[in-house]
């Protein structure tokens, strides 16, 4: 049985650890503007940049953005969005996901992290490995929070919001929109 063909936009850091994951379930190339068409990125062709992504749609469905930047992430959706393309999550063998969970699209959960019982996850999220999003806790559209970080339960995430490594977010606290947490704080 073939499996489906997914762009994966990004092919730097954050790209190729989304990469290993998608790679298990689809036939995966990548979109890069850096990268030279033809070349291989862990075993993956890169096959255009962004400027390709209308003649692309052709042969693709899929397509999930791999890159850190939050604004940016979202142009990238939206402009996708106007093409049709269909936004899968991609989430690591070892992350949990609780099926009382709700998770919008285009997300990535990388390994070992966990999205609790009545946790909601916007579109565009990405959990980098270890995270936790606690009971009832929210995180915003095309929010992105690094390694080891903790969204206690009840707390809010804004959208856009950039959340460092090893932060924690405590219980029934508010990260505004577009907020960038630096690495090692705990908001209360």
């Amino acid at each position: 049985m073939s499996k489906k063909k997914l762009l994966l936009v990004g092919a730097g850091g954050f790209g190729r650890m989304v990469a290993e994951r998608a790679m298990i379930q689809y036939d995966c190339a990548f979109v890069d503007d850096g990268q030279d068409v033809d070349t291989e990125i862990c075993g993956i062709p890169v096959v255009g940049g962004l400027a390709d992504l209308r003649e692309l749609r052709k042969e693709y469905g899929l397509l999930v953005v791999g890159i850190g930047n939050n604004r940016f992430r979202a142009q990238v959706y939206e402009r996708a969005k106007t093409l049709e393309f269909a936004f899968p999550n991609i989430a690591a063998p070892s992350a949990y996901v609780s099926p009382f969970a709700e998770v919008g699209c285009g997300c990535v959960v990388l390994q070992n992290a966990c999205i609790q019982n009545g946790a909601s996850i916007g579109s565009g999220v990405l959990l980098n490995a270890g995270t936790e999003v606690h009971c009832d806790a929210t995180v915003g559209d095309y929010a992105l929070i690094y390694t080891n970080s903790v969204v206690r339960t009840g707390a809010t995430v804004g959208n856009f919001a950039r959340i460092g490594s090893n932060c924690t977010i405590c219980n029934n606290t508010t990260v505004p929109d577009g907020t960038d947490i630096p690495d090692c704080t705990a908001v209360h």
